[in-house]
């Protein structure tokens, strides 16, 4: 998958953008505050639906405006190219259409438009919340097993009943027997998903990080949210009563997490910052990879949206992030304020597409 243009109008501070991005790797550079992480976000909310920013939908439409439109022609695994557009208005009337037809869900755009986003500013995964590291875990496996996104709502929908039931006080045997047996068998089947998914994801990302930096006796481990000595019915009956006086279920695949450790204790606390931070674009790193390793029936490999690379990085480390970016041999979107911190960042040879932003407005830059 690649975008051979991009059309933006209306989202923040980008002036009617209109590009023709390459199919390798897009530099784009400019001052702070010119764009550039807006021009990602778009990106971002071309294939999922919303930004990697913000959750509100008003601080992304530009100030004034009532919606933003997005457009792009993109050429799929497949060769086809088709055209794909955006608009998501103010009042909540959004419309997403693949080569003139509706798409249903975001899944679809999902499943069309695997992204990724290393930004080194942001928080690691090491120190996020349990809900970011299940989120990143849940975006590798839905691409990597096409069973998981039904199964992932067949448990989202048992969960809801079974809270709701824990609410009202109405969970009694009879009620029970009417979700918990297909929320324990779905349970099942999502961690051995999960499961397959981290055992094939700890080698490549190992073998990244190692290119980056020397952390020895660090284990990357998954918890599937409840005991791994008991099953779950026998977990959902113990906690039965502790659920129902808190009105919601403790344990399941909704409390999934990845642990990182190093000689049994908590890799965050043992970490530097810098050492975390490229902990999690080695992750982010070795998901690329091991999707383009598991592409098949047409399926995409992963655009990478990177910001500000040389912000927190010194030149060994950009200069060894660019060579995985490459040796990924897929579409990547990278800024930087000044085009000399990442242009020679590149393995000699490397084909660079190179954008000046500034006040908004993109342009090719051939200097």
């Amino acid at each position: 998958m690649a975008i051979e243009q991009l059309t933006v109008q209306g989202l923040r501070n980008l002036q009617a953008v209109d590009m023709q991005p390459g199919t390798g790797i897009n530099l784009v550079c400019g001052p702070n505050a010119s764009g550039k992480t807006s021009l990602l976000e778009a990106l971002h909310l071309l294939a999922l639906g919303r930004s990697f920013r913000t959750q509100k939908l008003a601080s992304i439409i530009s100030s004034g405006g009532e919606s933003c439109q997005l457009f792009a022609r993109i050429t799929t695994a497949g060769g086809a190219s088709m055209p794909l557009g955006m608009c998501r208005r103010l009042d909540g009337d959004h419309e997403t259409r693949l080569n003139g037809e509706n798409l249903r869900s975001t899944s679809e755009l999902a499943m069309l438009l695997p992204v990724q986003v290393i930004a080194p500013s942001g928080v690691g995964l090491l120190e996020a919340s349990p809900g970011v590291r299940r989120q990143f875990l849940d975006w590798g496996v839905f691409h990597f097993d096409e069973r998981f996104y039904g199964l992932w709502k067949q448990a989202q929908r048992l969960l809801k009943q079974r809270n709701s039931a824990l609410k009202c006080g109405t969970i009694d045997a009879s009620v029970r027997a009417s979700f918990e047996p297909g929320m324990v068998q779905v349970s099942g089947q999502l961690d051995e998903l999960r499961s397959a998914y981290i055992e094939a994801l700890e080698p490549l990302f190992l073998a990244s990080l190692k290119r980056l930096v020397e952390i020895p006796d660090l284990h990357l481990a998954y918890y599937r949210g409840w005991n791994r000595d008991k099953g779950l019915q026998q977990v959902l009956d113990e906690t039965l009563a502790r659920d129902q006086a808190l009105g919601y279920t403790q344990r399941g695949p909704q409390r999934a997490d990845i642990r990182f450790t190093i000689d049994g204790a908590n890799a965050a606390e043992r970490l530097s910052r810098g050492q975390q931070k490229l902990v999690t674009i080695a992750l982010r790193l070795a998901q690329g990879q091991l999707l383009g390793q598991s592409i098949e029936g047409g399926r995409s490999k992963c655009l990478y949206l990177v910001d500000d690379l040389a912000a927190e990085l010194d030149w060994q480390h950009r200069q060894q992030v660019c060579q995985q970016l490459l040796e990924l041999q897929t579409q990547v979107f990278v800024t930087a304020v000044n085009k000399t911190e990442l242009a020679t960042a590149w393995p000699s040879g490397t084909a660079l597409t190179c954008f000046a932003i500034e006040h908004g407005k993109i342009q090719l830059d051939d200097s």
